[in-house]
């Protein structure tokens, strides 16, 4: 009878539970190395503090590093994982919280990533949304506190 697509749906939820296991981890260790390590060669990084387009394993190395100095306790929790059947793609819903460096001010939100996985098993595309004007309205107020 052949492989049913629930079966084919079910063994690639299981891939992609596992990788953005490795992926939450490397964030949440603040390695940018290991997040770099999960990426492509040919990478189109989407983020929105960035304010373009980046490009590379490189431009993720550096992110995380510049998170963990803007927010040196900062953590993402996943708040929900949505896998796409017909090729290898995975939504990942998390929340976000750090303190921001030199205040005691939690900064504190939400955002989806899209991650869009080559034959390789590596991220070929990553689109990071969330609301940025309200990050920096947190980060804004923060200052102003301090």
């Amino acid at each position: 009878m052949g492989t049913t697509v629930a079966e084919v749906a079910a063994s690639d939820i299981k891939a992609l539970e596992a990788f953005c296991d490795r992926w939450e981890r490397a964030w949440n260790e603040h390695d940018g190395d290991a997040a770099a390590a999960l990426c492509a060669e040919d990478l189109v990084y989407d983020e929105p503090a960035l304010g373009e387009t980046a490009h590379g394993p490189d431009s993720i190395r550096d992110f995380v590093t510049q998170m963990a100095q803007a927010f040196p306790d900062y953590s993402f929790t996943r708040m929900g994982l949505y896998g796409e059947v017909t090729r290898r793609a995975v939504l990942v819903a998390w929340r976000f919280s750090g303190t921001l460096a030199g205040t005691d001010q939690r900064v504190e939100f939400h955002g989806d990533d899209r991650l869009e996985l080559g034959e390789d098993g590596l991220v070929h595309a990553y689109r990071c949304l969330y609301d940025y004007r309200f990050v920096l309205s947190q980060i804004g107020r923060a200052k102003a506190e301090k």
